[in-house]
């Protein structure tokens, strides 16, 4: 599709806004993506964060600068904001004079809970793309009116993928279950809880904000203090035996939690074993039993581990046939093959009004 699209989002190997600009490009379209975080520092120091506060008027400012000094010598056909942070709602209605369909692909619980701006321009697209199900009948109020359409995370080709294990890839992320998640307090009572009927369990806990003093001590053995992307993830994720995939509860302004996330599709994608929280989405996207392994409480999640470690080739049955459902039905790829038919449709129906007119 010869198609030109300006994509605003987060450009490092492993992102899933990345994912979707190189899936459009493989999708024939000429796209100019915007990294966010060339603007934004990625400052963890307290200093540094205190300045970057006080700079973050002049920065967002730039950004959107930025953003409409590209649109114009660019003229693209869309602007696709992967979340959109930072992005102001005057600086949406601009490129609407310019005849620019404005699309947002959304991928958080929700659209005001971290972010004013966002919460104030979310409502300026032409149409957000939601990734949590539960908005189908539970829409945000700052959504309502709007329109939105329902389309699920997915998985990156480049990056989620089976690779060559070394002897040192299997030291390294050899576990016997592995957990590849940002801390959130519903995750480390579960992980607490499992971990405590299971003391001798080979348990390695990788992702960001794990390490504060108020998390809990049991949990404390099994950190490993970092985040992984990209190979680094693809390769933990197929070493492991066991990759948990849970949920991270429900958040502030919300009815509902997630019944997905993205390590429903990538895990599967890197060839690994799954055992994921049961929810009706994750049912609906694979079969129990002979594409993925499910619990709902911590008894049964300690007892499908221990039956999993003692059942090595029904393990990797498994694996390979989640791996087949997920490659290429949930690729980020067929994703934004929705997005693009759905400007298509948007176009002909422009058509169809104007010639009646």
């Amino acid at each position: 599709m010869d198609l030109r699209i300006l994509f605003l989002g987060e450009n490092w190997f492993g992102s899933c806004a990345r994912a979707c600009a190189y899936a459009l490009r493989r999708a024939n379209c000429d796209v100019l993506d915007i990294d966010l975080q060339t603007f934004i520092p990625q400052w963890r120091r307290k200093t540094n964060r205190a300045v970057l506060r006080m700079l973050r008027g002049r920065i967002v400012r730039e950004y959107n600068d930025h953003i409409l000094a590209e649109a114009a010598h660019f003229a693209p056909d869309i602007l696709l904001a992967f979340k959109g942070s930072f992005v102001e709602r005057r600086t949406l209605e601009l490129l609407r004079e310019r005849q620019i369909a404005l699309y947002n692909y959304y991928p958080d619980t929700s659209p005001t809970a971290h972010d004013a701006l966002l919460a104030d321009s979310i409502r300026a697209y032409d149409c957000v793309f939601y990734t949590k199900n539960f908005w189908t009948e539970h829409r945000p109020d700052v959504l309502a009116g709007c329109e939105a359409v329902f389309l699920p995370h997915g998985y990156d080709a480049d990056v989620h993928r089976p690779l060559q294990l070394s002897e040192n890839d299997m030291r390294q992320y050899g576990h016997d279950v592995t957990v590849i998640a940002s801390h959130t307090s519903e995750k480390e009572r579960l992980l607490t809880r499992l971990v405590q009927l299971m003391p001798g369990l080979d348990l390695h806990v990788y992702g960001d904000r794990w390490m504060g003093p108020s998390r809990a001590p049991e949990l404390k053995p099994f950190l490993k203090g970092v985040a992984i992307f990209g190979d680094r993830y693809a390769r933990a994720i197929q070493a492991a035996k066991i990759n948990l995939a849970i949920l991270s509860g429900k958040v502030q302004g919300v009815m509902q939690g997630d019944e997905t996330t993205t390590r429903t599709y990538e895990i599967p994608a890197c060839g690994g074993f799954m055992l994921h929280e049961r929810t009706p989405e994750l049912l609906e996207l694979y079969e129990e039993g002979r594409e993925v392994a499910a619990f709902e409480t911590v008894e049964e999640l300690a007892a499908k581990i221990e039956y999993y470690l003692a059942h090595p080739a029904e393990r990797e049955s498994i694996a390979r046939a989640g791996h087949d459902r997920c490659v290429p039905a949930y690729s980020y790829d067929r994703r934004v093959d929705g997005i693009l038919a759905y400007f298509g449709r948007s176009m002909s129906q422009q058509s169809e009004s104007t010639s009646e007119a």
